[in-house]
């Protein structure tokens, strides 16, 4: 009997082992919190799946559809499962800021990228290890860069298409263009329009919206493809007869026919996909306990006629 007992009590502690081979080791859980869906964000996820794969991470990924409330949550409810780095892209550079006391209250390190968390456009924040991406303002005084290219110092009725009001490329875009525009007398911002989500029919409706007022315009510029694309459309179903100047930042495979045929005469470019896998590498290099750099920053450049087939579409 006591053999019995003793076999039996055997078997009922090899069941209980885990079923994992000696040496196995579980994946470092990395989440991914985005503030919405669109195109850019689709090609930045290749990027993060190609380097979560060459470096075994895991990636969690979840989705804020533009409400910072919603994402502010998402961070909370990854830090109690206890992941082991968070990648935030903020939806709102300000309301998120509680995010930093969450994480540094579970001990879990904050990597952000594309969008900031704070005030700086360049990343930095005390309780952010990294930010990986651009500075937001350059890319404002870029678009003003554009502008002083097409008008000179002539004077101009500018249009200005802005991204999804409250995100950290719409606020700190607006205030690097501004920058330029403030130093030129003659330039005028007849219009502005910040436009939710993102979405190219809010921008088709709102240059729609400025033409029927009946006002001059001189250049349109525009935080993202789409909404260049869209004012390229609604200046052209108009039959407006004048030229109009179209800038943006973005290059995407849609706006190389309008680029092409001098309907949008400039943009810019980076490696999308190229920054969520360096966001992924970052997040790697740091679990394993090596130092990154405070901001990594993305190499952006103008795209115009004289090298759309030169560059390559971000997405």
């Amino acid at each position: 009997m006591k053999r019995f007992i003793i076999l039996l009590m055997a078997v009922v502690f090899l069941i209980s082992l885990p079923l994992v081979s000696p040496g196995a080791k579980k994946k470092p859980e990395a989440a991914v919190c985005f503030p919405g869906t669109v195109e850019f964000f689709k090609s930045q996820k290749v990027g993060m799946d190609k380097a979560a794969k060459q470096f075994g991470l895991k990636l969690i990924y979840a989705d804020a559809e533009w409400d910072a409330g919603k994402q502010l949550a998402q961070v909370e409810n990854f830090a109690a499962k206890g992941v082991d780095v968070i990648l935030l892209c903020a939806a709102d550079n300000e309301a998120l800021m509680p995010a930093v006391d969450v994480c540094k209250e579970a001990k879990i390190p904050l990597i952000t990228f594309t969008n900031v968390l704070g005030p700086n456009p360049d990343g930095k924040l005390d309780g952010v290890v990294s930010f990986i991406g651009t500075n937001e303002i350059k890319l404002g005084r870029l678009l003003g860069k554009m502008a002083e290219q097409l008008l000179g110092n002539k004077s101009a009725n500018i249009v200005l298409i802005e991204g999804a009001p409250g995100t950290p490329a719409q606020r700190m875009r607006t205030q690097g263009f501004k920058s330029v525009v403030k130093r030129h007398k003659y330039w005028k911002i007849v219009y502005s329009q910040g436009i939710p989500a993102w979405t190219k029919e809010g921008s088709l409706a709102a240059m729609e919206a400025f033409l029927q007022t009946g006002k001059s315009v001189d250049l349109v510029t525009t935080h993202w493809h789409a909404a260049a694309s869209a004012a390229a459309q609604a200046l052209e179903e108009a039959k407006y007869n004048k030229k109009v100047f179209i800038t943006s930042l973005e290059f995407s495979r849609e706006l190389v026919p309008f680029i092409k045929q001098g309907k949008v005469d400039m943009t810019s470019s980076y490696s999308v996909e190229g920054v969520g896998f360096e966001v992924v590498e970052a997040a790697s290099k740091l679990l394993k306990g090596e130092k990154i750099p405070v901001f990594i920053e993305a190499d952006v450049t103008i795209v115009s006629k004289d090298n759309v087939d030169k560059v390559k579409p971000m997405f």
